[in-house]
């Protein structure tokens, strides 16, 4: 093992935390400036908020080290699934606000501004409230540990259902920097730059990162294309820094200073149109309405240049939108970690602000200029922990600490309307009307053009909590580890809808050739599209207070052989809930959706064999949450209208299996799989709706078969596959004077739904995703160029799947196809 030397005025604390990674825990090679390790077991990790080797924490938690992410390309949270199994996110081509990690097949959700993650999501030992400040690039990674179970006895925030916790690299009083610059297909072109050093001698170092990336998307809008510029979607441009500051005024302390800034610019969330359901459906009616025939109904206003009807595009990797922007993400963030050695005790100081500006505009589907939403958002968050460890290595080992959280989430979702909407929005009753002449048909037009409202929504938190876990070594084969945390959080939100713009008045005054009907078939319109506005509604406060707890005992069978189990409770704070689709005083528009609980066993095993050659770690699992907080979709009567809901599901369960291996046969060749099976069901009766006919499963209490129930008790959970492995090896061997390496990861995912209405059309079938490396480097590892391939057989998947509707088509995102990239680094 490798350790690099560290001042002398460094605090132990600091020189423990500046342990290498040489092997991650999937048999990588070591860190870029060293030779590698044939001993899988010195992985440092701090889940437990110190340093310790991986192999002695009884918890299931996986690390990918900083050498294998750099080698493999990992820079984001939407890598991690390929290399982490039981973990999904949202798509990478969505948004900032639909950031919403799963563990085990739970937690995963769409947007919702005033709920908490499932999984937290910790940078530096900053707890980011709002899911969406993940959205981020990251240079100078150290470790990613992905901890599964519920947390908040030591880690975070409390949750219930896991944690990722990013762990980048603290400045370094040694000189040194990194450039790298990479470019591929997709027009991509990526920069990356690192420094460190001492800036006075054993007292005062720094690390400054930078970070550019830049990429085409995977789909083209074909109508904001002109000539060679060609617009495309799901995209990447991005730019972020980070400025860091190590103090070490003594060798019992040091301070960390931390300051960083992303902004990204780029168009995404959208995918395309592919189908716009059958024309009969499975009982033999026709289908009288959907997205093609509304067209073809109304194409006296919507045409083709040369007069014709317009007949919107149905297909893969083009889409004509007229109105959609790209998501803009401004965020910053300051921290500060206080470490001081107090007699054998040490003292943490974590204190944070962070701020993100995120706006957005999803556009319509088509050349028209009908209806654009999206969402202004402002999110802010300051925190402060304190915590007391003692010193390692007694009969008790034990942390104290306190923690604050002073949070907000201001939302405000617009509606625009443009000149087509009227056509678009109008019943066929009232087009009728107004499509007659041209006096109507400005009527029409002005019906909604203009229009402009919002939905604002302003959630806030504040969280005190006091917690403390203490390891009890029985014996120095035993130990019993307790853990409890106290929360007490008071939440508050509030909402009004504001009509901004309320356009023109359809009155025989501005409209003098128009007849009363047409009049009254316009303000018809206008009248149905409007949401009565209101002003701040208040709605009522949650006082809470929440426990969390585990208790877990551990055995080491031997040096290298640790058995472990663990039972625990975690916690995820309710809030308030607004109904978009209704109104005060209504009694369905106020919700206090409760907090979401979990209840936890584990037992597992982590060992190294063959001389320390193998490691094998093999964990089972069962969770069960209550008052599951979740997102659920309702077609409305007339067949056509589906709306979207929060609530609290009955129960969730999930139970299963998963392992990690990896092998080094020696310094050249080491091999790695991890892979897990997951059963995620709802434990209990849950009905959810179904907007188009599967006849595989029947109808449910007789409800009408194109708007059935379907019972969703013991069935998977969307988005939870229920077998996924991850397979690689990694070789590399001198040639010439030079380092040779050959790099294969192969992902597998089965089949899953990707909707929660597990529509067959949402469904996507078992795939494999294969990423190769190849590189070439001194021997020294000054100078590396590399080959990167990504889906390198050009896998044809979705990430993402919507049902049809009368007024929409079945959208769907795809993954990236194959993707070469070139990767040039130095060390300097």
């Amino acid at each position: 093992m490798t350790v690099v030397s560290v001042p002398s005025r460094a605090s132990s604390s600091a020189k423990r935390g500046c342990v290498v990674l040489l092997g991650v825990i999937c048999g990588a090679t070591a860190s870029a400036a060293d030779e590698p390790t044939t001993d899988l077991g010195k992985v440092v990790v701090t889940s437990r908020n110190r340093e310790e080797f991986a192999q002695d924490v009884p918890l299931p938690v996986q690390v990918l080290g900083g050498a294998q992410l750099e080698r493999d390309g990992v820079q984001s949270i939407w890598d991690l699934p390929e290399k982490t199994p039981n973990l999904q996110l949202n798509p990478p081509g969505e948004n900032a606000r639909k950031v919403s990690p799963s563990i085990r097949g739970i937690g995963r959700n769409g947007a919702n501004d005033s709920a908490e993650g499932s999984v937290g999501t910790i940078v530096d030992g900053v707890t980011l409230y709002y899911a969406g400040q993940a959205w981020a690039d990251y240079v100078d990674l150290d470790r990613i540990e992905v901890l599964r179970g519920p947390q908040g006895t030591l880690m975070g925030k409390n949750t219930t259902l896991g944690a990722i916790n990013i762990v980048t690299k603290a400045p370094s009083f040694t000189r040194g920097s990194t450039f790298e610059i990479a470019s591929g297909n997709l027009n991509s072109l990526k920069g990356k730059f690192s420094s460190t050093g001492a800036i006075i001698d054993d007292l005062l170092a720094f690390r400054g990162t930078f970070v550019v990336d830049r990429a085409n998307g995977l789909y083209t809008n074909t109508w904001q294309s002109f000539g060679k510029a060609k617009e495309t979607w799901n995209e990447s441009n991005k730019v972020g820094g980070r400025l860091q500051f190590l103090l070490t005024p003594n060798e019992n302390i040091s301070n960390r200073l931390i300051v960083d800034k992303l902004r990204s610019d780029e168009r995404v969330n959208l995918g395309f149109q592919w189908s716009d359901g059958p024309d009969v459906w499975a009982d033999g009616v026709p289908r009288t309405t959907s997205y093609l025939k509304k067209f073809a109904a109304r194409s006296a206003w919507f045409r083709d240049a040369d007069g014709t009807a317009y007949q919107p595009p149905l297909g893969l990797r083009s889409f004509e939108n007229a109105e959609a922007r790209p998501q803009i993400t401004d965020q910053w963030g300051v921290s500060n970690d206080l470490r001081w050695i107090i007699g054998g005790l040490t003292l943490t100081s974590i204190s944070a602000y962070r701020y993100q500006d995120f706006d957005i505009k999803n556009g319509g589907n088509t050349r028209f200029y009908t209806s654009n939403s999206g969402q202004q958002l402002w999110n802010k968050q300051l925190s402060q922990e304190l915590r007391l460890t003692s010193e390692p290595g007694k009969v008790l080992d034990y942390q104290v600490g306190l923690y604050y959280l002073d949070a907000q989430v201001y939302s405000d979702d617009p509606d625009y309307n443009g000149p087509d909407a009227g056509a678009w929005f109008a019943s066929n009753s009232q087009y009728s009307t107004l499509i007659t002449n041209a006096a109507g048909r400005e009527l029409m037009r002005a019906s909604l053009d203009g229009l402009y409202q919002s939905l604002v929504t302003d959630a806030k938190v504040k969280s005190v909590a006091a917690y403390g876990q203490t390891d009890w070594h029985v014996t120095d084969k035993a130990t019993l580890t307790v853990g409890v945390r106290q929360t007490h959080e008071r939440k508050t939100n509030r909402a009004s809808d504001e009509l901004d713009r309320p356009g023109i008045p359809l009155t025989a005054a501005y409209f003098p050739e128009a007849t009363a009907a047409q009049l009254a078939a316009a303000n018809g319109v206008r009248n149905n599209r409007i949401d009565a506005p209101y002003s701040w509604y208040y709605g009522r406060p949650i006082e809470a207070d929440l426990t969390a707890w585990n208790i877990g005992p551990s055995y080491k069978i031997t040096k290298d052989v640790l058995l472990y189990a663990s039972a625990g409770k975690g916690v995820k704070s309710g809030f308030i809930y607004f109904n978009p689709n209704s109104a005060p005083p209504a009694a369905d528009f106020e919700t206090t959706i409760k907090p979401e609980e979990s209840l936890d066993y584990e037992l597992g095993v982590k060992s190294l064999l063959l001389n320390r050659k193998l490691q094998l770690n093999v964990n089972l699992y069962q969770t069960k949450l209550t008052d599951y907080q979740t997102s659920f979709t309702v077609i409305e009567d007339d067949g056509q209208t589906a709306l979207t809901q929060w609530t609290n599901a009955p129960g969730v369960k999930a139970r299963g299996v998963e392992f990690e291996a990896s092998y080094q046969l020696d310094n050249r060749l080491s091999f790695n799989a991890s892979g897990a099976y997951n059963r995620a069901t709802y434990n209990s009766e849950w009905l959810v709706q179904r907007s188009e006919i599967d006849t595989s499963l029947p109808a449910y209490s007789g409800v009408n078969i194109r708007n059935r129930f379907i019972d969703l008790e013991d069935e998977q959970i969307s988005n939870a596959p229920k077998v996924t492995v991850n397979l690689g090896l990694n070789y590399q061997v001198p040639i010439a004077g030079y380092l040779g390496r050959v790099t294969v990861n192969n992902s597998y995912r089965s089949g899953t739904y990707l909707n929660a209405n597990q529509s067959q059309l949402s469904y996507q079938d078992a795939y494999n995703l294969t990423n190769v490396g190849l590189g070439v480097s001194t021997l020294d590892r000054k100078y590396e160029l590399s080959l990167l391939g990504r889906n390198i057989f050009d896998k044809f998947y979705a990430t993402s799947k919507n049902t049809y509707a009368a007024t929409a088509a079945s959208t769907l995102q795809l993954g990236a196809p194959r993707y070469w990239e070139i990767v040039f680094r130095a060390r300097i």
